[in-house]
């Protein structure tokens, strides 16, 4: 491998837009080629971030020996299915949530990775977000007690990529795309929870706001350990005012909260409105608290970083990171959903 870690990043949308931001911040990284079936977003993404090589096929990617490592920024249903061939073209891979849309294609890439000899790494950037992780420092050398009670949620007004209406290309509604993240967080800090329970709203009209969206626009699930200590997720479509990320932790001998998405130190009126807040802001008009550079806060930065420092042998990959880890995730949602539908706890262990 060169001293320069070159990376090929397949979709050329959000995901794909500000994973290439982040890299332009990571020294001894180099994005030389992207893939995206849209030409003219191919074309612009390619512009913007100074991307030497484009191709319309991943798999013309994939096929690029000048390539280390793949960065898959796709729709969910893509995700394994990407992530298998590039590892067995002898690419590192790094996987945007979710791992997969269903068990049998997670298991793939699972195997996938124990075959290819390459580093994969599930994405979960709440994980490194800065925030969260002075959090868990407290947490850990005893800042509020034992840690009795969990609480996370992401929340906003709902996806409009047609590729998150429907089941099949998502495998699922706000839990898989929102709840995601408070799940992963809680697995890297906890583990896998003994058993879990949820309930959903039930797609099409029998959401609250979504009724043309196969999936759920409201999902709260239940992780519970065998030491009592209990999670509450939330992942919900139903939120206006912006992208609303929060965790909290109740404690023996105290309490901690973290407002990732609404912490900004900034704010600011304006009466004709400000270019941008955070995601998913409807208007800026008024009091709004913009973000300062959001895609760091919410852990994108450090994330890469982590995942290049781990390529280059000076770093243990993170716990919660790992290809079983995603497959982990993914068990923990596919077992909510399985307890919405049958009206009880589904046991993991």
């Amino acid at each position: 491998m060169s001293k320069e870690l070159r990376i090929g990043i397949v979709g050329a949308k959000f995901a794909g837009s500000f994973h290439a931001e982040m890299w332009r911040l990571i020294a001894g990284v180099k994005v030389t080629a992207a893939a995206d079936l849209d030409e003219k977003a191919r074309a612009e993404f390619c512009r913007a971030n100074g991307i030497e090589k484009q191709y319309g096929d991943y798999r013309k990617l994939i096929e690029d020996p000048d390539l280390d490592l793949v960065d898959i920024c796709l729709p969910n249903f893509l995700h394994a299915e990407v992530a298998v061939a590039a590892l067995a073209a002898g690419k590192h891979v790094i996987c945007e949530k979710p791992f997969a849309t269903t068990l049998a294609d997670g298991e793939k890439v699972v195997e996938a990775h124990k075959k290819s000899g390459r580093m994969f790494f599930y994405a979960e950037d709440w994980i490194f977000a800065p925030a969260l992780i002075r959090a868990g420092q407290i947490v850990d050398k005893g800042g509020i007690g034992k840690p009795l009670y969990w609480k996370g949620k992401e929340a906003h007004n709902g996806s409009h990529s047609p590729f998150a209406q429907k089941l099949k290309f998502c495998g699922g509604g706000s839990l898989i795309h929102l709840g995601i993240h408070p799940i992963g967080y809680f697995y890297h800090k906890l583990g896998l929870p003994e058993r879990v329970t949820a309930v959903c709203t039930g797609g099409m009209e029998k959401n609250l706001v979504h009724k043309g969206l196969e999936g759920e626009d409201l999902a709260i699930g239940i992780m519970s350990y065998a030491d009592g200590v209990q999670a509450v997720v939330e992942g919900n479509y139903v939120t206006r005012g912006g992208m609303h990320d929060v965790i909290e932790i109740y404690g023996a001998e105290g309490r901690l909260e973290v407002d990732l998405t609404f912490g900004s130190p900034l704010s600011v009126y304006s009466v004709r409105g400000i270019d941008y807040a955070i995601e998913k802001t409807d208007f800026t008009q008024g009091w709004t608290k913009p973000a300062v550079n959001e895609f760091q806060s919410l852990g994108y930065l450090d994330e890469l970083r982590h995942f290049v420092e781990c390529v280059n042998g000076r770093s243990e990959q993170a716990h919660g990171t790992r290809a079983e880890d995603g497959f982990a995730v993914l068990r923990i949602i596919e077992a909510m959903y399985r307890s919405h539908q049958s009206g009880s706890a589904v046991r993991l262990k």
